[in-house]
């Protein structure tokens, strides 16, 4: 009854001590990860911000909001980012708007 005791108490130690591992491990890849994405979003037009900064929407980590820098080619709208900024001339000045603004034309002057 005691060998089978402390053969599961050390059987039990073991599989903590390989859990404890595989945590640190997993902890490991987690921050290889979230490292290569921070290189990586940057190229994209996207950045990683803290979650704590997360709930600040437009803001940087620092408190102050980022420039809008793109402006948009034909209206004065600016954006801090490439993708908002090609979903607003695709969504505003895109090719199906410029096809019913003709098709509305071509009925108010036949009229």
């Amino acid at each position: 009854m005691a060998d089978t005791l402390a053969i599961s108490l050390r059987k039990l130690a073991r599989e903590k001590q390989g859990l404890r591992h595989r945590g640190r491990l997993v902890a490991r890849t987690e921050k290889r990860l979230v490292e290569d994405l921070g290189r990586l979003l940057p190229t994209i037009g996207y950045r990683l911000v803290p979650l704590a900064a997360a709930r600040l929407k437009g803001m940087a980590v620092d408190g102050t909001r980022r420039p809008k820098r793109l402006q948009c080619p034909r209206c004065d709208r600016r954006f801090a980012h490439p993708l908002p900024l090609a979903r607003h001339l695709s969504a505003t000045h895109g090719a199906k708007k410029a096809e019913r603004k003709m098709a509305k034309k071509v009925v108010k002057k036949s009229a």
